[in-house]
């Protein structure tokens, strides 16, 4: 805009206008191209992209190893942004410039208009007058937080996110208020001695509370697991903290929801002192390893667990098959019979985790079962059913292991996958996600049927374990009466607090939304002012501002200044 408002004489020379149709062109066509890619990308992740997109692409080798399936599997949306390209090129080009008659009173006229012009310019991109400039949020005042990626676009959403990766530390009550209100530290009193059980963490990729059976009448993708959740303790109200698997493993190991536009493994908080199961269980003296089949540096979940107190990391690159599905790594089923196999050589107790992949995009199942599993309504169904299969072989393969009676198992997903059920899609169904706590040799069986999410996973194991040392987390046992059960998530700018059957949407700054939970996720308006909804808005602006305030202090796990009210037992 301001090379094409300059009144020089080169600016009707072929060169100048060639310079101004470069920039013009490229400058449009860097943005468009991401409006297209969002096209695709939005329905994994349910947000429009934004800055962090470019950490999450650079780390390891992802987009290097799965960019020639992506543009096999999304082509059409290539030969979009090349067809809308090239209509705009077209359109340019009828664009003639014609040279006026440069008198002295048009040369003034044209350097007055200049800053005219400029400050037309900034008032447009800022949105108005009013002293903040537009950003995410202001989407917020002109829809409901279902719709909101509806208003924004993605290059606004990428810009607004530029630099913005800190926390705000917020002061919505005093520190003494704040302590009754909230208060992130645990300490489980119990009579009983510690149960030195192994705990095992099996965290399914993309697998949808939509796509398992027992909870939708039958009709699901997941017949092994279904009958395991009968011999099991299952959520039947449980949710993610995130949307994205570089979101959901911070959460179930170390509490920490996604609370803005960037992942804390990204962040600039990633070197914080953190709180994890195998962090808390080391002087337990237990023996801790993670598995993923990923190719190493995936997400840069090797540093993220080492970080986390895993002894080990275990990837493709130690897998000593050679089962590689071309895109992301080991196929499900070799990968955790190879885990079994592992983890009966680790000294007991022991913590294992194993998160999975083959029921990622491009869903890819080994050549022998391309005929065995149905297909269903969307592509990712097959390979839910893929990874049920292997799930049933490595409990089939760990009930032979001498360590199986000792051990706690607990069942999860990183986030939810692509939906094609509508009570799947509003904004607390996606993120709907299974919570299985499974004890072979203990009675732990029935539904639990409060609110709760991925960060509860870590406290309500130690609490079952009878662990009785005071820890921070962000997250509550399933198995503590005496605390709040509540979900909290965070998407477009917006924080989202699920409590029993309350659900609390604020920007930051207001509540724009207060909503009794029904149904099949099915949200109705309530009173705003009503006493529920003004103790859900109290209790996530206390979570926000303890968690913000201990994220930029680097104070996650610091259990001196809260213990004395903490919630105990």
């Amino acid at each position: 805009m301001l090379i094409s408002l300059l009144p020089i004489t080169a600016f009707y020379s072929k060169w100048y206008q060639s310079l101004i149709k470069s920039v013009f062109i490229i400058t449009n066509l860097i943005p468009l191209f991401f409006n297209v890619l969002d096209v695709g990308y939005y329905r994994f992740q349910l947000k429009r992209t934004t800055a962090d997109f470019f950490k999450f692409v650079t780390v390891g080798d992802d987009l290097k190893n799965t960019l020639p399936k992506i543009i096999a599997d999304f082509w059409y949306l290539l030969l979009l942004f090349f067809v809308l390209a090239f209509l705009f090129v077209k359109a340019y080009n009828k664009i003639k410039v014609q040279r006026p008659a440069m008198n002295i009173s048009y040369k003034w006229f044209h350097w007055l208009g200049i800053p005219i012009c400029v400050g037309v310019i900034i008032i447009a991109a800022r949105g108005g007058t009013q002293l903040k400039p537009i950003s995410i949020l202001s989407a917020a005042k002109y829809t409901s937080a279902q719709n909101v990626s509806l208003v924004l676009n993605t290059p606004f959403s990428i810009i607004k996110t530029l630099g913005k990766e800190e926390f705000s530390d917020v002061r919505f009550f005093s520190d003494d208020e704040i302590e009754k209100i909230y208060n992130p530290v645990h300490h489980y009193k119990s009579d009983s001695s510690f149960k030195n059980l192994n705990v095992v963490m099996l965290i399914m990729e993309s697998f949808s509370k939509e796509y398992i059976g027992y909870f939708n009448k039958g009709n699901g993708y997941t017949p092994f697991l279904d009958s395991l959740i009968t011999q099991s303790l299952v959520c039947t109200n449980a949710y993610a903290n995130g949307k994205r698997s570089i979101e959901g493993i911070p959460a179930i190991v170390s509490g920490i929801p996604a609370m803005m536009n960037t992942s804390y493994i990204t962040s600039t908080y990633n070197g914080n002192k953190i709180n994890s199961l195998p962090l808390l269980l080391k002087d337990k003296k237990y023996s801790t390893a993670f598995y993923h089949g990923g190719n190493n540096g995936t997400m840069g979940f090797d540093s993220y667990t080492k970080m986390a107190g895993y002894q080990k990391y275990i990837g493709r690159n130690e897998y000593p098959g050679t089962d590689y599905d071309g895109d992301w790594g080991v196929y499900d089923e070799p990968f955790m019979q190879f885990f079994c196999n592992d983890i009966s050589k680790m000294k007991q107790p022991f913590h294992a985790s194993l998160f999975s992949l083959s029921s990622h995009h491009p869903y890819s199942i080994p050549a022998q079962y391309k005929n065995v599993f149905k297909e269903g309504t969307m592509p990712i169904h097959k390979t839910v059913l893929y990874a049920d299969f292997a799930l049933k072989q490595f409990f089939i393969s760990a009930k032979e292991k001498e360590w199986y009676n000792n051990t706690l198992f607990v069942i999860t997903a990183d986030h939810t996958g692509p939906s094609d059920n509508i009570q799947y899609q509003t904004k607390t169904g996606v993120y709907s996600i299974p919570v299985i706590y499974y004890m072979p040799s203990e009675n732990l069986k029935g539904i639990y049927a409060n609110t709760t999410q991925q960060a509860d996973i870590v406290p309500s194991v130690l609490q079952y374990l009878n662990y009785k040392e005071p820890f921070k987390f962000y997250g509550n046992s399933i198995f503590d009466s005496t605390s709040n059960h509540f979900a909290v998530n965070y998407i477009d700018g917006i924080y989202q607090f699920i409590e029993d059957n309350n659900v609390v949407h604020f920007d930051g700054e207001t509540v724009i939304g207060c909503y009794t939970l029904k149904d099949a996720h099915t949200l109705s308006e309530a009173n705003s002012n009503s006493l529920s909804c003004l103790q859900s808005e109290k209790k996530l602006k206390a979570f926000i501002q303890d968690f913000n305030g201990s994220m930029i202090s680097n104070r996650l796990t610091d259990t001196t200044e809260q213990k004395k009210s903490s919630l105990i037992n």
